[in-house]
């Protein structure tokens, strides 16, 4: 007879959860990365832009153009604060999908751990019975020589 863990289905449940934890893991790093990499174009149009009025200025560009310039960059550091706040509540997201992966990863390897302890003694008992099979052979067999 073939071991048998009785737990198989809800280890199958555990390991489900724990891929769709570390999914939801892998989204939320995503997230953050392009919300960095997007800030950090913003940055840099940011101070282009910046240097660019600057030299503007001295070319003597028209009020018009320098008004709408500023309103420009004003919308553009309203978007910054939002995308500086957007990240912030990624990275609590992070915190709260890391927290259950790990809970998810704990509760999983306490199931496999003891499915494979289950495992060797169910081995080790197999192993025993199949050694008194042996034995009594054995003895049975000298009995039958000595009758």
């Amino acid at each position: 007879m073939a071991f048998r863990f009785t737990l198989a289905p809800l280890l199958r449940l555990r390991q489900s959860i724990e891929r769709q934890r570390t999914l939801q893991l892998q989204q939320v790093n995503l997230q953050i990365s392009r919300a960095e990499e997007t800030l950090a174009q913003l940055e840099r149009f940011l101070s282009d832009s910046a240097q660019s009025e600057a030299q503007g200025l001295t070319a003597g560009r028209t009020a018009a153009e320098l008004q709408f310039a500023s309103v420009l960059r004003g919308s553009l550091q309203h978007f910054r604060q939002e995308l500086q706040s957007d990240l912030r509540k990624l990275e609590l997201r992070h915190q709260q999908a890391a927290s259950e992966y790990h809970r998810a990863y704990r509760e999983r390897e306490v199931l496999e751990t003891l499915r494979a302890r289950q495992s060797r003694v169910y081995q080790q008992e197999q192993s025993r019975r199949q050694q008194q099979e042996l034995d009594a052979a054995y003895l049975l067999q000298r009995w039958h020589r000595r009758n």
